[in-house]
């Protein structure tokens, strides 16, 4: 596995989901001109659909390639299990997974790209809602910045508007001396907060 989780896989499914979203509604993407090329960074996305995943990898492809992590229940089945292994997606126990966590860090210390979001699971409303603290932890263990991301009109696979991804400016990690649940729960929802504002 290479550092930017460029499997042949992963690039193929960027332009199969390229094609897909512009042979249907049409995508958008804006601020990628802000994402740093290189070193490690963890993109931090709101989360609506199943849409969001794919939308967000090919969007970041032309500057970053991107490792996701996702949650122990799609590896289950062992076709989508297999597919999610050959696109680098590192596989996440939500109950506590040490071993996931050391993953995304390998990645993130080899100067990788972590894709991620923040609040876990899918929000039924469509706006950004609570985040774990699993992103402060990250960026502070790693120095690892964060990009936050908001992706909208993906509710629905049919629609007058566009599929839409937004990139922010860059958020600086947390002091190393900030490791407290308290610093990371407020870190998480700042993050989440500025996906929130774009």
């Amino acid at each position: 596995m290479s550092v930017d989780g460029a499997t042949p896989e992963f690039r193929l499914a960027c332009v199969l989901t390229k094609l897909a979203m512009s042979a249907t509604r049409g995508w958008h993407a804006s601020g990628l001109e802000g994402v740093p090329r290189s070193g490690p960074l963890i993109v931090a996305a709101n989360h609506i659909s199943m849409v969001d995943p794919p939308l967000l990898g090919m969007s970041l492809s032309p500057v970053r390639w991107a490792r996701f992590v996702g949650k122990e229940e799609l590896f289950r089945f062992p076709p989508l299990g297999l597919l999610l292994r050959r696109l680098g997606c590192i596989k996440l126990d939500r109950r506590g997974d040490v071993r996931a966590v050391r993953s995304a860090l390998e990645v993130l210390e080899r100067g990788g790209c972590m894709a991620m979001f923040p609040e876990g699971t899918r929000s039924r409303t469509g706006q950004p809602g609570k985040p774990k603290p699993g992103v402060a932890l990250l960026a502070r263990q790693a120095r690892a910045p964060v990009v936050p991301a908001r992706v909208s009109h993906t509710r629905t696979l049919l629609g007058p508007e566009p599929f839409t991804i937004r990139f922010g400016a860059p958020i600086p990690p947390p002091p190393i001396e900030a490791d407290s649940r308290e610093a990371d729960r407020a870190y998480a929802e700042l993050v989440m907060a500025r996906i929130a504002q774009l």
